[in-house]
């Protein structure tokens, strides 16, 4: 009969430490990345074009829908291959753009193609799985940074919101940061 291993508060303190900047990526990309990229795609929506491609993408069986990921992916490597280009040319700033506004526009692509698909998409349960297991780290994430995030909301004294905000209390505790103090 083997007993089971019982884990010491010194295991959960090392899991936290080791998990802490997945943790802080996780919740800069949902708030910060992801509300950016979800109000630049309402902007979108008002668009003709988009209404109806959306429509179209929402007919599409979840099998269907699942190919489609491709074609941002494949936006995305030809502007890392056109930055590595430009990079291997001189050309940084050039380069380094190229990555940015190609990964950003696949980015969008992926999550347009995600917002039109995703009741076809739920309904294959892997995916639905996925989902739920990603929203389930995300949650987990959230708690474990609201306290440092409260913190620094207080310390800045802005309170939670808009993007610009979020901004703007890095902008001033980096300003606090710098001041010299006599």
């Amino acid at each position: 009969m083997t007993r089971a291993r019982a884990f010491h508060p010194w295991h959960f303190r090392i899991i936290d430490a080791l998990l802490f900047p997945v943790a802080l990526l996780v919740v800069l990309l949902e708030d910060v990345v992801w509300v950016a990229a979800r109000n630049l795609l309402r902007g979108a929506a008002k668009l003709a074009v988009s209404r109806h491609l959306s429509r179209w993408l929402g007919t599409l069986p979840g099998w269907a829908a699942l190919p489609l990921f491709a074609v941002p992916e494949l936006l995305g490597r030809v502007s890392e291959g056109w930055a590595l280009y430009l990079l291997l040319h001189d050309h940084t700033l050039a380069g380094a753009a190229a990555y940015i506004v190609g990964r950003g526009v696949a980015t969008l692509f992926a999550l347009f193609i995600f917002q039109a698909c995703k009741p076809a998409l739920m309904r294959l349960r892997w995916f639905a799985w996925t989902i739920g297991r990603v929203g389930a780290i995300r949650d987990w994430a959230r708690a474990r940074l609201a306290p440092a995030i409260a913190q620094l909301r207080r310390m800045a004294g802005v309170p939670g919101g808009s993007v610009l905000l979020r901004f703007r209390v890095w902008y001033r505790l980096a300003k606090r940061g710098l001041r010299v103090r006599r």
